[in-house]
């Protein structure tokens, strides 16, 4: 049997530093299992000092999944490294006046692609620069905070969906960024997700609502708005998050499933922040109810 990875604990909410393990390097079958099993069990995982070329940062992803090519909704130049679209350019920095990735990406609770029928299953961020001070990424347990849910509100919520909308919200998450173009929003309409998640391999329940999520099936709007706002208050409580003040080289693998993350705003007109990210495919979330009842998401 593969002995266990040495790690450290990130918080008591969630997360663990993995030591002793170069992702850049060479791993056998029963390494990456055993990255899974951490994965899954601590939600995010955290590797430092990583220093690696773009093909290694797509193959160490690759054993996790298949990839998903991020399409830079509302950007007049792609945000993907040149050469490797696979990889995403979450940056502030301009080279000959011109953009070089998405600037403010992520201010605000979610997790990715949550605004899509089939969401991301993981996503895996490298630091090249950072700022001296802010531009720190929040991320929060949304297994401890569904748990965490008093009997009257899981009540409420389970077996509910909730519709995610990329046009109504666009403006409200990325008001630094040019409005959807028409065909931007045919390629993304609005899906009912189901409030609360089951996870597909470890089998919890997780709640699962973000800054796209505009509207509760079966109740009504004003009332499932506040409700919304209820809940995504709840799930980012300090006791379910942990806030991860990055390093040069810094390498952060988080689950889509169970956690949402934000990217903490900064002084971006005087510092650069400089980060790298690939991104997993995922499934069709569901929910499977205490009758044994399966219910997934659905399009608008």
């Amino acid at each position: 049997m593969k002995p266990a990875f040495e790690t450290r604990p990130l918080s008591e909410a969630l997360g663990v530093e993995v030591l002793g393990v170069d992702p850049s390097g060479s791993l056998d079958d029963g390494d990456v299992a055993e990255l899974r099993r951490l994965w899954l069990a601590h939600c995010i995982l955290l590797f430092r000092g990583v220093d690696w070329t773009p093909e290694q940062h797509i193959a160490f992803t690759l054993q996790f999944g298949a990839l998903y090519t991020m399409p830079g909704i509302a950007s007049k130049t792609s945000t993907n490294l040149s050469g490797h679209p696979e990889i995403m350019v979450v940056s502030n920095i301009k080279r000959a006046g011109k953009p070089i990735g998405l600037r403010r990406a992520g201010w605000g609770w979610h997790s990715d692609g949550e605004d899509k029928m089939v969401p991301n299953m993981g996503s895996l961020l490298h630091a090249l620069k950072v700022p001296p001070q802010g531009g720190d990424t929040g991320f929060a347990n949304t297994y401890k905070a569904y748990e965490a849910l008093s009997p009257a509100i899981r009540k409420r919520i389970d077996g509910r969906r909730c519709r995610f909308s990329r046009t109504e919200r666009h403006a409200v998450n990325y008001p630094n960024l040019p409005p959807l173009t028409d065909q931007e929003k045919r390629g993304r309409p609005d899906v009912w997700h189901p409030i609360t998640r089951t996870h597909p391999e470890t089998g919890r329940t997780a709640l699962y609502v973000g800054r796209w999520a505009v509207e509760i099936e079966g109740i009504p709007k004003d009332e499932g708005r506040a409700l919304i706002q209820e809940l995504t208050a709840h799930a980012v409580k300090p006791e379910f998050t942990y806030t991860h003040r990055w390093k040069s080289g810094d390498a952060i693998l988080w689950d889509n499933r169970c956690t949402q993350h934000r990217a903490m705003p900064f002084d971006d007109d005087t510092y650069e922040r400089h980060m790298q990210r690939t991104t997993l495919d995922g499934d069709t979330p569901y929910f499977v109810t205490a009758r044994g009842e399966r219910m997934e998401s659905v399009l608008s």
